[in-house]
């Protein structure tokens, strides 16, 4: 017989694909998971129509190098806050999976809840429950199969379509996404391609691969036995209650355990896995089996609990100590970098700039009186809330004078700009055709920053 770790539940021994049909069963834990889901389904389709301060409560403007979060504006050169961000939810997949185990693939992973509480449920709304569906996909195409078929597909591409178009909101933004939806997609050809190939890529991935994806390609899976201990909570099997299984009997006592041996655990898996077996691979911990056995031993009259969570040490009828070394290195770590990510916040700079010599442009330019001018752009960002109002100076002792077009520079919130400005300074301060200085920035409300400008003429 070959060991269940040497093969998927999914593929068969030619190698086909095995189809799941998970049933539903409205349990403690369903019932827990259908808020979750419901709660983050709404965050992934509202965030981009809500607004914070006057602007989309997330947008990740990559083409502008413009990032929106809940009010607070970052720009590419905020790519600290990235790194802290990328490294606070590394160690936090560690951290919560060394306690939890796998809870992130079973409560909030993207896959289950698109799969398991939006397509699914239409799927078996449309075209009936487990058993309805089996014997659906093996009757032969007619009338009946070609309509429920044809429904599905139907509302899984407006579905797919829909979940596209909210993630390009949160890229190009929402009313920019309005406008391509009222003009000819031969005008915006990047983003309906986006929104074609995406869409095509999420039909297929929940209207056919499916659980595939959790069982094949998800690298999560591949590396959690290296995040797992054995007192990480997990959904397991009890032996001991448990074994040996048998079906039910009436009559004298029976020497078995408390597995009937009904499978329903089976049937309700989505990976289509045997929890009974132990920890594996395709496991994404969704509890639908603990609820499953626990409906059967309600009926039955024997304690819930067969399939729980728990950990190998409690399975095993052992104690088992929440603070364990990893354990308490992942919070250090975490602690750490929350208080950098909390410091670093709390004092950035809410304005930046640049002086920057326009590409192609001519160095210098030596005015009537003699003197050299020098043109430039200076970029300013303003990260904050309201419009700032900037100026540009020099230390005029130094005999530079610095000039910019129309006086004060003033920027919207969230915004950034580039103005024209020109350095004249006389030749004879000029030390081998060039001179350095200080120029500053300073805005109404405080920000003042200086930065050394090198500026150029003629080497005599």
């Amino acid at each position: 017989m070959t060991d269940f770790r040497e093969t998927l539940a999914t593929v068969d021994r030619q190698g086909n694909r095995r189809w799941v049909y998970p049933a539903i069963v409205w349990g403690y834990f369903f019932q827990r998971r259908t808020i979750v889901a419901i709660l983050l389904l709404a965050f992934y389709l509202l965030m981009p129509w809500i607004s914070i301060d006057g602007k989309q409560a997330i947008l990740l403007d990559i083409a502008q190098r413009k990032f929106v979060f809940f009010g607070a504006t970052f720009w590419a050169t905020d790519t600290k806050f990235l790194m802290l961000l990328l490294g606070f939810m590394a160690f936090s997949l560690f951290f919560w999976t060394a306690l939890f185990g796998r809870v992130w693939c079973g409560w909030a992973c993207p896959e289950t809840i698109f799969l398991e509480f939006l397509f699914r449920p239409i799927e078996t709304l449309i075209e009936g429950n487990a058993a309805a569906r089996r014997r659906l996909d093996a009757q032969p195409w007619n009338l009946q199969k070609i309509t429920k078929k044809t429904l599905k597909i139907g509302v899984f591409a407006l579905l797919s379509w829909g979940i596209t178009s909210t993630a390009l909101a949160y890229i190009v933004g929402r009313e920019p996404l309005l406008h391509m939806m009222t003009r000819s997609p031969f005008e915006n050809w990047t983003p309906f391609l986006f929104t074609l190939v995406v869409s095509g890529i999420t039909f297929f991935q929940f209207g056919w691969f499916r659980e595939q994806f959790c069982t094949i390609a998800c690298p999560y899976a591949r590396f959690q036995s290296v995040l797992l201990d054995p007192h990480s909570l997990l959904v397991g099997y009890d032996k001991t209650r448990g074994e040996p299984r048998g079906k039910l009997e009436r009559g004298p006592e029976q020497h078995r355990g408390d597995c009937v041996d009904c499978g329903l655990c089976v049937r309700v898996c989505p990976t289509g896995i045997d929890i009974r077996n132990g920890l594996q691979l395709e496991c994404i911990q969704c509890t639908a089996c603990a609820d499953a056995c626990d409906s059967v031993m309600v009926k039955i009259g024997r304690p819930t609990g067969l399939v729980r969570y728990d950990n190998d040490a409690g399975l095993a009828g052992k104690k088992s100590p929440l603070l364990r070394p990893r354990v308490v290195i992942y919070a250090a770590i975490l602690a750490v970098y929350l208080c950098i990510f909390s410091y670093a916040l709390s004092t950035r700079e809410l304005s930046e700039f640049q002086f920057i010599r326009p590409r192609g442009d001519t160095p210098f330019t030596i005015l009537a009186d003699g003197r050299i001018s020098n043109h430039m752009h200076v970029h300013i960002s303003n990260k904050s809330n309201v419009e700032e109002s900037y100026s540009l100076d020099v230390d005029r002792s130094t005999g530079v004078e610095v000039i910019t077009v129309g006086g004060a520079l003033k920027i919207a919130p969230g915004q950034d700009m580039s103005f024209p400005v020109f350095f004249d300074f006389p030749q004879s301060l000029l030390h081998n055709g060039r001179l350095s200085v200080k120029a500053s920035v300073t805005s109404d409300r405080g920000f003042h920053v200086e930065q050394a400008v090198s500026l150029l003429g003629p080497n005599e």
